[in-house]
């Protein structure tokens, strides 16, 4: 693109073409017909060597697809933007067009708006755009995320052993004295106590209390800011005892910063398209402050960090649905609906409207009916969890096991939605039976309702043909009292809806619930180095790794013992799943029934379901005596696993599925089998029934990450069986594309 300070200069020479030179105070500016008269936009005919190459143009015309048609600019020397300074005399009326494109070469037209300037162009046949004469960057400006600038003994304290004990603090912290408005992003893990004031993270206030809330900020998904808010100073006056070197101002907040060490970090070996994700990039090494062992302190966003931005309707909508009753008036049961398209922000939302409750009730239920991207435990699975803390973190960094759950087995349920439904179903009404209304716990100090649980349903993203009509019978069958429905990028080739903003909510006369119209979530604020298929097997892997409280199967669960929340608390990942200790089990007496569902299952025989299982991940089930029909053993005595051909998946109104677990090999000569599964023993023991689905163990869990040559048990990945790594080879190798972007009849 030329200057522009040449533009004007070839303006001049145009000028000053068609008048006699009066004077010779300046030396003679070069004529058209010099070799400086290729400045000018307008080539010259003929200049140059005819080329051996065959023309691109079609009976004379050239050819709207071809860049060899394209004019290319001429070098201009950099000397001569400095000759004279009459020049640049003029220039208010000269226009320059350009392209900055890659791929096109680019295109530049200088234009006089005087009177002659009509005939110019009906000279010239590219139509000019007027573009800026500054255009604005490419990609935006980084953000600053953290205003809070730390200096030691200032406004960031190291405690002594002696201070953490006075404190009543479990480890070593690091004490923040944060200002009024200041903001902090911090990358890696951390227990977050907030000893004075108020903070908000994720959406959420939290103020001063002797929890310590877990937080898990990886770079794969929206960095949390802890922003100090206003807050009442006397009511926090006497949770904790600060040193008197620790200064904070009235309206700001004190919060202590505790390393973790759960081991989730080691996921990235296992997995190593999240390797160092709770690690600073290479972008930012140099800006990140560390604050303690594994946490550091990130200044501005860049490519692969970006930050949790709450939209404005999501701020209004999330507070008039926490908005609770008088104190005279009963607490009202409420049943909150998410729905909305792929890549809009549904999950991200409905974690948010859980922490936001928790604020309000002890115990929150949330209905997973998105079996492709759980947010509480691995994919093909609808469950229904019971919460009673905050999670600050990814959906891999909580793995969760479910109070009710049935396996589904694929991460849609286009192959079996009346069993999808069914167990759905089942789902609310175990709800309503056992987990809506309570007792009240008398011994406990907690001052939220206990008696109330309200129900998150966090539905799937496909809201388009069959979809869509699941998603509205889950809606009938709730009994919703609110819907938030976020309008935001629907699937490719499918017509995309204004959203109404300006009508935030109203209540719905069929349904008399209120509904929400919100935003999506901008693409500029969503990570697109890991896609939906990268996080689901991450989910997988963290489910494997994980290591779940020890319980009884007395106090799992039953109508007397209390319901709590059964969340992971470590990952072990210094062994390779292939270099873990299993269960060995006998399936001769340990198991009733093999259930195969999905599509081309019912082919199986008995003769291959060893084959099947070997290597499988299945789902532990577990049904009420007396509601399965019996397996028959074969008469001829031969030692065949408890498997019917083109049996129906159980019941959901009479199973639950405890979690899912990798058969890791199946013995041909005896009945055992290996099984790798993180269920602890005394539930596994009750799981009579295994269900094998279409879930499949990703890649990353085959291989043995502490080998140097990535292998599987020993053996080269290249000479493993089975398995090919690269590109497919061979007519029909690649991966079939189906389209699911063409309307019917009736959308058109």
């Amino acid at each position: 693109m030329l200057s522009a300070i040449a533009a004007r200069r070839a303006a001049q020479v145009s000028l000053d073409s068609s008048k006699s030179p009066s004077s010779n105070e300046l030396s003679p500016l070069p004529t058209p017909s010099t070799p400086s008269a290729d400045l000018i936009s307008e080539p010259k005919r003929n200049s140059n060597p005819p080329s051996k190459r065959k023309s691109s143009s079609v009976n004379g015309k050239s050819s709207r697809n071809s860049k060899k048609a394209k004019i290319l600019p001429q070098r201009v020397p950099t000397a001569r933007y400095f000759e004279s300074k009459d020049m640049v005399e003029g220039g208010e009326d000269v226009i320059m067009v350009g392209s900055s494109s890659d791929s096109e070469s680019d295109v530049q037209v200088v234009l006089d708006s005087s009177d002659d300037s009509e005939a110019e162009e009906a000279q010239n046949p590219l139509v000019p755009v007027e573009l800026p004469l500054f255009p604005q960057p490419s990609r935006s400006e980084p953000s600053q995320l953290s205003t809070f600038r730390p200096t030691r003994d200032l406004n960031v304290y190291e405690l002594s052993a002696d201070e953490v004990n006075d404190m009543g603090l479990q480890n070593e912290a690091s004490v923040l004295s944060i200002e009024r408005e200041e903001t902090l992003a911090l990358l890696g893990t951390y227990a977050l106590t907030v000893l004075k004031g108020s903070i908000s993270i994720l959406g959420v206030t939290l103020s001063a209390s002797k929890v310590a809330h877990h937080v898990f900020a990886p770079r794969s998904a929206p960095i949390p800011i802890l922003r100090c808010v206003s807050s009442d100073v006397h009511a926090d006056l006497d949770i904790y005892s600060l040193p008197p070197r620790i200064r904070n101002s009235r309206d700001g907040a004190v919060v202590a910063i505790q390393s973790l060490d759960t081991g989730v970090e080691g996921l990235g070996r296992v997995c190593r398209v999240f390797d160092g994700v709770f690690e600073p990039s290479r972008w930012q090494r140099s800006s990140a402050e560390f604050i303690r062992p594994g946490v550091s302190l990130v200044t501005h966003s860049t490519r692969d960090v970006l930050p949790f931005v709450l939209p404005g309707s999501w701020s209004i909508a999330l507070s008039a649905a926490e908005t609770l009753p008088s104190s005279s008036d009963p607490v009202p049961l409420s049943v909150y609906v998410v729905k909305g398209p792929k890549k809009s922000g549904k999950s991200t939302f409905a974690r948010t409207l859980l922490n936001r409750l928790l604020a309000k009730f002890q115990r929150v239920a949330y209905l997973e009916c998105d079996v492709g991207q759980s947010e509480f435990t691995p994919g093909g699975l609808v469950a229904l969890n019971v919460i009673d803390s905050p999670v600050f973190g990814p959906p891999f960094t909580h793995p969760t096991l479910p109070y009710r759950a049935h396996y589904v087995g694929a991460t849609s349920p286009r192959c079996s939605p009346a069993h999808y439904l069914a167990a759905v179903q089942a789902l609310l009404e175990t709800y309503k039976l056992e987990i809506q209304t309570s007792m009240p716990d008398d011994e406990s100090i907690d001052t939220r309702i206990t008696d109330v649980t309200p129900l998150v349903v966090n539905t799937m993203g496909w809201t388009k043909g069959l979809g869509a009509d699941l998603n509205a019978k889950i809606e009938e069958l709730a009994e919703n009292t609110h819907v938030f429905e976020i309008i935001g990028p629907e699937e490719k080739g499918w017509p995309t809806a204004p959203p109404a903003y300006d009508t935030l909510y109203n209540p719905s006369p069929q349904s008399k619930a209120f509904q929400y119209t919100l935003e999506a979530i901008s693409p500029t604020l969503t990570n697109t180095h890991f896609n939906a298929a990268d996080q689901r097997n991450l989910n997988i892997l963290s489910y494997f790794h994980a290591t779940f409280p020890s319980i009884t199967s007395a106090s799992f669960p039953s109508p007397s013992a209390p319901i709590r929340q059964m969340t992971a608390t470590k990952w072990e990942t210094s062994h390779p799943l292939c270099a873990r200790y299993p269960y060995e089990v006998d399936w001769s007496q340990a198991y009733d029934q093999v259930i195969l569902i999905g599509a081309g299952y019912e082919d199986v025989i008995p003769l291959e379901i060893s084959n099947v299982l070997n290597g499988a991940i299945v789902g532990l089930v577990e049904c009420e005596p007396g509601t399965e029909d019996p397996v028959y053993a074969d008469p001829s005595g031969a030692l065949e696993l408890p498997y019917t051909q083109a049996r129906h998946p159980p019941v959901p109104s009479t199973s639950t599925c405890h979690g899912i677990a990798l058969i890791r090999a199946v013995s041909p000569n005896s009945s055992h089998m290996h099984i790798l599964t993180p269920v602890p023993p005394a539930i596994l023991a009750r799981c009579r029934v295994i269900v094998k689905g279409e879930l499949e163990l990703p890649i990353w869990g085959m291989l043995d990450f502490t080998d140097v040559n990535e292998g599987v048990a020993g053996v080269e990945k290249c000479r493993v069986p089975y398995l090919q790594w690269g590109k497919s080879e061979g007519l029909g190798g690649e991966r079939r594309r189906v389209r699911r972007n063409l309307m019917r009849k009736a959308q058109m």
